[in-house]
């Protein structure tokens, strides 16, 4: 990895910070990318490097981690998938908020970022993705948001798409799932197919162009693959970032 990674915490939440090696080494402004509760950024960052210049444009990348992922990244209290597991907290207003007011103004204030909202990016895995997607709904601080296998099985969570609209009409919206997803033992969790299916087919009324949403079926099941996932989505939201 040629760049570098810096760390801080902001309202409790430990962040990561990656830095291109084009950014050390120039005085541009580069656009950021958000990332919710990635495992380890030096996979994605090491993996991305490659494609700067060639397939995409050099970012900041930025990694959240959660301080509960059953609260951070879910929009309302639920049950949760196991008899005797941890509910869902339904707290992703809160998480939001930290993350448009305090951690956002950090990277904007400390690094050289294109602070408008076309190019900044939020994505996450899994109930990650779901958050991503969430935020859509809920605020107009990024331009591009990224699901990938995202926990769209969520209760009440494509109705929710049905009877709201996002604040960017002109978002880019990227979906991705394995194909094995839906095969889950858990009933809820075996919806996500469909769901997903009908989150684009929502997605593609709501948007001011049917391309600017993109559903990509990827092989494998939930755990299949991560990293490579999070190229393909960042890939497809940051092309066309000048």
């Amino acid at each position: 990895m040629r760049g570098n990674i810096d760390l801080f915490t902001c309202d409790g939440y430990n962040c990561s910070i990656y830095v291109p090696e084009q950014y050390i080494e120039g005085e541009a402004r580069f656009p950021v990318v958000y990332v919710n509760g990635a495992n380890d950024i030096r996979d994605i960052a090491y993996a991305i490097e490659p494609y700067f210049y060639k397939d995409c444009p050099p970012f900041i990348l930025v990694n959240i981690k959660p301080k509960s992922w059953n609260d951070d990244y879910t929009p309302w209290s639920a049950k949760g998938i196991a008899r005797d597991g941890e509910d869902f907290g339904g707290k992703a207003d809160n998480y939001i908020e930290t993350l448009l007011y305090k951690i956002k103004p950090y990277i904007d204030t400390n690094y050289r970022t294109k602070s408008d909202y076309k190019n900044n990016v939020l994505l996450g895995y899994s109930l990650g993705g779901l958050l991503a997607l969430y935020a859509l709904y809920r605020c107009e601080g990024f331009g591009k948001v990224g699901s990938l296998s995202g926990s769209l099985w969520y209760d009440k969570w494509t109705e929710y798409m049905s009877l709201n609209n996002p604040y960017n009409k002109d978002a880019k919206v990227y979906l991705s799932l394995g194909i094995k997803e839906s095969k889950s033992r858990n009933l809820r969790m075996a919806n996500v197919g469909v769901c997903t299916e009908k989150a684009f087919e929502i997605l593609q009324e709501q948007l001011s162009s049917e391309e600017n949403v993109k559903l990509e079926w990827n092989n494998g099941g939930h755990f299949t693959e991560i990293t490579e996932r999070f190229i393909k989505a960042i890939l497809w939201l940051v092309k066309d970032i000048k």
